[in-house]
């Protein structure tokens, strides 16, 4: 096996908030354009898998529709997680309760569940998501404790392993603008101070990812934050995972072009 070549490498997106009009014939909102012709560009890069991490719709059918089409479309493996704004049909849908909202999102993206579990040449890949919304609750995510002690159990039984984790929200004060943004923060971070090597990706802030607390290492573990892809600054990010490390590479979609200075190498530690 060739060193200089990763195992397999993926892509991280967040913040797409694909959406539509209800009429005429649910006419996509200005940016869908955008988002389409970036994931068939990703589609191109050949990615193993995509990872979307929260805020893929605004909640309604007619906005899975348009996802799920751009998506499917270019035929890549992409794993969803669910964000505070798929829970926005209830806007719209007064009988739209969370749990059929979850339903929704469970029925259109074809995911094993709220969260669940995956493993790419050995290397866990853990996937969470907010488990309420509420209008009142500072938009922040909420996670069950059955969800909680699920990932107590993965993370113990993966101790040995680096493992990627994925929560639309961040952790509280870890990466830019996450201040007050997990209700479950304490619970997690207690969990992530028994282990290292875990890399916990997010979004939910919208704020713009070259920037250095956009990536944040603390006593053996990575935290990344996600951006916006639809904004002013539409990045994603790129990693490339090795035996030893994983390289995580920053993504101009505007341009097209990767970020060099804001390459960074987590190497697992012993």
């Amino acid at each position: 096996m060739n060193a200089d070549r990763p195992l397999f490498s993926f892509s991280v997106l967040s913040d797409l908030h694909f959406m539509a009009y209800p009429d005429p014939e649910e006419t996509p909102v200005d940016w869908v354009p955008f988002l389409t012709g970036e994931i068939a560009y990703l589609a191109g890069l050949a990615p193993r898998f995509v990872v979307c991490n929260g805020d893929l719709t605004n909640g309604k059918l007619r906005d899975y529709r348009l996802a799920m089409n751009a998506f499917r479309s270019c035929g890549m493996p992409v794993y969803y997680t669910m964000g505070n704004h798929e829970y926005y049909g209830r806007y719209e849908e007064s009988e739209l309760t969370s749990e059929r909202a979850q339903a929704r999102f469970l029925a259109m993206t074809g995911m094993p569940g709220l969260y669940y579990e995956r493993v790419h040449e050995g290397f866990p890949f853990l996937f969470l998501s907010t488990e309420h919304y509420t209008p009142d609750g500072n938009e922040a995510g909420w996670l069950h404790e059955a969800q909680l002690t699920w990932l107590e159990e993965r993370l113990h039984a993966h101790a040995d392993a680096p493992t990627f984790v994925f929560l639309h929200h961040p952790l509280n004060d870890t990466v830019a603008g996450s201040e007050g943004t997990c209700l479950a923060s304490e619970r997690v971070q207690a969990l992530l101070d028994r282990r290292k090597n875990v890399l916990l990706f997010s979004g939910h802030t919208h704020c713009r990812m070259d920037r250095d607390d956009q990536l944040v290492r603390k006593d053996g573990n990575v935290f990344v934050g996600g951006g916006c892809m639809y904004e002013e600054h539409p990045q994603s990010r790129w990693v490339d995972v090795y035996e030893d490390r994983a390289v995580l590479r920053l993504l101009c979609h505007r341009e097209r072009r990767w970020l060099d200075a804001f390459e960074a190498t987590a190497r697992y530690e012993c």
